[in-house]
């Protein structure tokens, strides 16, 4: 299993002894029922770095970083893929983003959004790419984002019954536990996951990795975020083809 360290926010000189007290008050982990069982053996789970320094996930994600796991197997990280582990899709709700080819059609996209009634601006940043376009990049509000999980799930509840679901700060992450899942088709299928779902297009990667629930989501830490297990889905693994089946998905 290959965790992975990120650090979600990067505190500036002036508040980063306030972000380090904001966080050492909060519980770093909570576990849901199904996983008390494990709740004495945290304490003893070890992990080192490549370099053979131990690790230790829960301070540091009170310090700010996020931790994440790479779904799928591979014996290490620079070996070829050996089981796909899950289908999965990230929803997204908190951004709404778009490439316009000139600074006149970033405008005109921004006056759009801001005129539309039913949404909620956090912030707005345009960057130039290096092809020359407008990179647009709209934050919604949390109130906003807490709606838009309401209305997720009352749309497409009926789909995702059996699945996983993992509520972070923006949305969810929804997995569909495979068993006998062939490397192969695994790239194809996100793609399809992503556009029937409407989900996040870029999380389709073999290497993905996911953030783990338990720990808190800590972009903004003045609220952290704790990631949790909303449902656990049926026990019973799916496979590829049945979700091709199921979600009448063209990979």
């Amino acid at each position: 299993m290959h965790f992975i360290l990120v650090h979600d926010v990067k505190p500036s000189s002036s508040n980063s002894h306030s972000h380090s007290a904001a966080a050492s008050r909060k519980p770093v982990i909570m576990l849901q029922k199904p996983l008390r069982l494990v709740e004495k053996l945290v304490p003893q789970i070890k992990l080192v770095s490549s370099r053979n320094k131990p690790v230790h996930l829960l301070s540091h994600n009170a310090r700010g970083y996020a931790v994440f796991m790479e779904i799928n197997y591979r014996e290490t990280p620079n070996s070829p893929f050996q089981k796909i582990r899950a289908q999965f899709i990230d929803v997204d709700l908190n951004k709404i983003s778009a490439t316009c080819s000139t600074k006149e059609e970033a405008i005109r996209k921004i006056k759009s959004i801001k005129a539309n009634p039913s949404e909620q601006i956090q912030s707005i940043t345009v960057k130039r790419t290096k092809q020359g376009q407008y990179r647009l990049v709209v934050h919604r509000t949390r109130r906003k984002i807490a709606q838009l999980k309401k209305q997720f799930l009352n749309k497409h509840g009926n789909l995702v019954k059996h699945a996983m679901i993992v509520e972070t700060s923006n949305g969810y992450h929804i997995y569909w536990a495979l068993r006998d899942g062939a490397v192969s088709k695994f790239v194809p299928i996100q793609k399809a996951l992503a556009q029937k779902f409407n989900s996040d297009p870029l999380i389709t990667n073999l290497a993905r990795v996911m953030r783990i629930p338990g720990f808190y989501h800590m972009k903004d830490p003045n609220t952290p975020f704790m990631v949790r297990v909303l449902q656990w889905g049926r026990k019973k693994p799916f496979t590829q083809e049945e979700l091709i089946r199921t979600f009448r998905l063209e990979p």
